[in-house]
């Protein structure tokens, strides 16, 4: 009896909190949804992360471990495990192209292609690097590879096309459950961290980010978050900043940074880091905006996740953010590098009477654009795997003016 064919999935991280590893779930999902579940197959490292995430979620079935010491031994091993399995069968590396993994996919590549495994490249960032040799290496691993190329946004598309691959076979903007996030009230008690700000009577000013270094391709601009707090408090606006997210830095020291900026400007008493949370839902029905102002974010699932729980953004007029935003909210975005005109935006968002009617469009264009159902259906057309799901007609494999 013919095995069904199966969609591989190969994360590029198994052990951060981020947009990948949520995404996956909303993949996963989307496979349920359309009555496919048995179609895919994600590799995890065992005892990560990745693994608890999922497993929390019910979606262990799905998952074929890899016991790995570190995230290089889990691609090498993954690679191998994946060699063994039926060449028809499809794999979608997530994000998976990393300085230390580049060596190792490269390695692979020749047996992938002798295989004529179908072979797919998610872009969930812009692949880049400051550093010229490691751009040189990321260009000759995607020559080499040539993989299927699909992006989560068209700032992501013209960013990768022709610099690292030739042709882009879709745009898929990543999916969002809407049973998750939602504009409900809240219906639990607010997380216990975020308690003491809601009894002093600030506003919530929450950004969930990564906290990464300054500089990096996808800076995420934290420092400039500061300024902004250090505006409102100057103007008689009590707002708290809450940034939410993982610190990979030794010793936790960009954390460090943020919190001797803020004690530097005089708000120390008003900027909070927390931790990355399974459950960040939770903090956007207590927040009062969110502000993101990453200049070249490759999409900006904070933006979508905030907006269906009916949280009014101030985001980034550049990248990803510019480009979810501009469909419903052009007059939310800002100069990334101007927090004077982020503070007067958050200041006129909460006092603006139409805040309710323009975060009502935008969940109207979430809900058609980041459907999971959608999500799981376009990704099995992309990567030839047939779907039980209703007609396709709103999947778009080949973008136009790409």
């Amino acid at each position: 009896m013919q095995s069904i064919r199966k969609l591989l999935v190969l994360p590029g991280s198994c052990t951060s909190l981020g947009g990948t590893t949520v995404s996956i779930l909303s993949l996963i999902k989307g496979f349920e949804q359309c009555g496919a579940s048995e179609k895919l197959r994600v590799l995890v490292q065992s005892g990560t992360l990745m693994e608890d995430y999922l497993r929390q979620a019910g979606k262990g079935f799905c998952l074929q471990l890899i016991q790995a010491e570190d995230h290089l031994q889990f691609i090498k091993r993954a690679f191998r495990w994946i060699s063994e399995q039926p060449k028809d069968w499809p794999l979608l590396m997530e994000n998976s192209a990393t300085r230390q993994t580049l060596a190792a996919i490269a390695l692979a590549t020749p047996s992938l292609r002798l295989s004529g495994r179908p072979v797919y490249y998610f872009f969930r960032d812009l692949t880049g690097s400051y550093n010229p040799l490691g751009n040189l290496a990321r260009k000759f691993a995607f020559a080499c590879l040539a993989p299927g190329a699909i992006c989560n946004s068209q700032f992501t598309a013209n960013q990768i096309q022709n610099s690292l691959v030739s042709k882009i076979k879709g745009v898929i903007h990543p999916s969002l459950d809407l049973q998750q996030f939602n504009h409900r009230s809240a219906s639990v008690p607010p997380p216990t961290n975020l308690q003491s700000i809601l009894r002093s009577g600030a506003r919530v000013m929450l950004t969930p980010s990564r906290i990464t270094q300054p500089g990096q391709v996808n800076d995420k601009n934290l420092r400039s978050l500061l300024p902004v707090l250090a505006h409102l408090k100057a103007t008689g606006h009590h707002y708290h900043g809450v940034v939410i997210g993982q610190d990979s830095s030794p010793n936790r020291s960009q954390t460090r940074a943020l919190l001797d900026q803020a004690k530097h400007l005089g708000i120390a008493d008003r900027f909070t880091v927390l931790p990355p949370t399974f459950a960040i839902q939770d903090y956007y029905k207590y927040a009062d905006v969110v502000i993101t102002l990453s200049p070249r974010e490759p999409f900006g699932r904070t933006v979508v996740e905030a907006i269906a729980c009916g949280i009014p953004v101030v985001g980034s007029k550049t990248g990803g953010i510019g480009e979810i935003l501009h469909n419903f909210a052009p007059e939310w975005t800002v100069d990334p590098s101007d927090s004077i005109a982020a503070a007067t935006a958050i200041v006129r968002i909460t006092a603006d009477p139409n805040t309710p009617n323009i975060l009502a469009q935008g969940r109207r264009w979430i809900e058609t654009h980041c459907s999971i159902v959608d999500y799981g259906r376009r990704m099995m057309e992309i990567t030839g795997l047939d779907s039980t799901c209703v007609s396709l007609v709103r999947c778009t494999v080949e973008v136009p003016g790409v």
